[in-house]
C-alpha cells in the first residue's frame, strides 16, 4: 500500500513524478510477492488522483494490479490502520490495536506493507542509478517566501534547509516533523531520520517556519487544540489526553503555567496511546517549553513578547 495522504511532498511526487513511485512500489511488490498495489491519495488533490491513474494505465509490466483509491481530507485518514479502515469502507475511522500490526493484519486482513511515495521514490532511483548519499524530500511552509519542497542530501542541516527557501521576517524557530513536530530554535541539526529523532525533532517531511512575529505558545495551543478536535476517539490517554493538554495550555493565559502536569501527561500519551497521533500530540508542547521557557512564563504574567496572542484574545 502506497500511503500518499498528508504530506504535501508526497502528492507532488504523485503528481509530478509518478512513475518514480510506482517503479518503486512494483519493485517491492516484486521482492516480497505482493498480489495487489493500492495507491492511498486524500480526495482534495484531484490533480495528484487524475495523474496517478493515468500512469497506472500507461505501467507497463507492474509486478501487481495497481489501483489508485481515495481517503476522506482528514488528518488522521492519513495513519497507516485507519487509512486501512478508509479503504475497507469504514466510514468511523478508528486507529488499531497492536499487535498485529498491518504488516501481519492488514488490508482486507491480509499482510500489507504501508510506505510513503516518498520512501518508494528514493527506492527506485536507488535501484536504478545507485545513490553514494541519501537525500530527503522536505516541504517547508509558514512564514516563508514562497512555500517550496526541497530535496537535499541528509547530511545536509535545517539550517540550509531554510535558507534555500527564505524566512519572510526572522527567524524565530522551527516546528519539524508535521502537525505533532517538535520545536526548535537550533537549526544546526542534520536533516537524516536518525538526526532529527536524537534532537527530538519529529521526521515527517514538512518543516513549519515560525518567524519573530509569531507566538510560540499561541502555536503549540492551537496544534494541541487540533488533537482534541481531530483525535478518533477509540482510546483513552489520546481522546482525553489532547483535551487536558489543550486546557492546561489555555490555563497559562490565566496565569497557571503546570509544566510538570504537561509534561507528565505528555509522558503518559506517549507511552499509553495506541497510535501516532496521541504518541505525538504532546511533542509541539513538551519541545516549545523546553527552547521558549521564558515564553511561556510571561504568558503566565500577563504579557507576550511578540505582541501578538492577548491582542487577538481581547478581540
Amino acid at each position: 500500500m502506497v500511503n500518499g495522504h498528508g504530506s504535501p511532498a508526497d502528492t507532488l511526487l504523485l503528481s509530478s513524478a509518478p512513475f518514480e513511485v510506482l517503479d518503486g512500489a512494483s519493485a517491492l511488490a516484486s521482492t516480497v510477492g505482493a498480489d495487489r498495489i493500492v495507491i492511498y491519495v486524500s480526495s482534495e488533490v484531484d490533480n495528484a488522483v487524475e495523474t496517478v491513474g493515468s500512469a497506472i494505465d500507461a505501467y507497463p509490466d507492474p509486478a501487481a494490479p495497481m489501483e489508485v483509491f481515495t481517503g476522506p481530507a482528514e488528518y488522521r485518514a492519513a495513519e497507516p490502520t485507519m487509512a486501512i479502515e478508509a479503504l475497507e469502507g469504514n466510514h468511523r475511522l478508528e486507529a488499531r490495536l497492536r499487535p498485529p500490526g498491518p504488516e501481519r493484519v492488514g488490508l482486507d486482513d491480509q499482510p500489507t506493507l504501508v510506505h510513503t511515495p516518498r520512501t518508494l521514490a528514493h527506492l527506485a532511483v536507488a535501484l536504478r542509478e545507485g545513490l553514494d548519499e541519501q537525500t530527503r524530500v522536505l516541504t517547508v511552509r509558514g512564514d516563508v517566501d514562497p512555500v517550496a519542497t526541497v530535496e537535499l542530501p541528509e547530511t545536509e542541516t535545517l539550517s540550509e534547509l531554510i535558507d534555500a527557501v527564505g524566512v519572510d521576517g526572522s527567524f524565530k524557530a522551527a516546528c519539524v516533523g508535521g502537525r505533532f513536530g517538535g520545536i526548535t530554535r537550533d537549526l544546526d541539526v542534520g536533516l537524516g531520520p536518525k538526526a532529527l529523532r536524537d534532537a527530538d525533532l519529529g521526521t515527517d517531511g514538512i518543516v513549519d517556519v515560525l518567524s519573530d512575529t509569531r507566538c510560540v505558545v499561541e502555536f503549540v495551543g492551537q496544534r494541541a487544540s487540533f488533537a482534541a478536535e481531530e483525535n478518533c476517539g477509540r482510546c483513552v490517554p489520546c481522546r482525553e489526553g489532547t483535551a487536558q493538554l489543550a486546557s492546561l495550555l489555555r490555563d497559562i493565559y490565566g496565569g497557571e503555567f503546570d509544566v510538570q502536569a504537561i509534561e507528565e501527561l505528555d509522558r503518559v500519551m506517549a507511552t499509553s496511546s495506541i497510535c501516532a497521533f496521541g504518541k505525538r500530540a504532546g511533542q509541539p508542547a513538551r519541545t516549545a517549553i523546553k527552547a521558549f521557557t521564558s515564553e511561556f512564563q510571561a504568558h503566565a504574567e500577563g504579557r507576550c513578547p511578540a505582541n501578538d496572542c492577548f491582542e487577538a484574545l481581547e478581540a
